[in-house]
């Protein structure tokens, strides 16, 4: 099953985990309970309780489970321009002014 990561809540326990990968940079968010994560790339594991979040530093896989319920929310952080582009937006900007004056 392919999960959006935009802003889902999903229930979890000890028998019905989660999966995903390529979260990097997603918010995970405990909204109810306990839940258990560990990631496959990552050293150690972590436990969050309802209303700790964790920043995913992550691509790998990562297994989450509640302890026994748990509810959490995954959001996706609004994309930034990178650098690239807003030099890209700045020539054109101070090109267009150049062309008009």
């Amino acid at each position: 099953m392919n999960i959006e990561l935009s802003n889902t809540i999903i229930q979890v326990t000890e028998t019905n985990k989660v999966s995903f990968s390529k979260a990097h940079n997603t918010r995970l968010e405990c909204l109810e309970g306990t839940i258990w994560l560990t990631f496959d790339d990552l050293d150690g594991d972590f436990l969050l309780t309802a209303g700790e979040h964790l920043l995913i530093n992550s691509n790998g896989l990562a297994l989450i489970s509640g302890l026994p319920s748990a509810k959490i929310r995954l959001t996706t952080p609004a994309i930034q321009p990178t650098a690239f582009s807003r030099l890209l937006s700045w020539i054109n900007d101070h090109f267009l002014n150049l062309i008009v004056a």
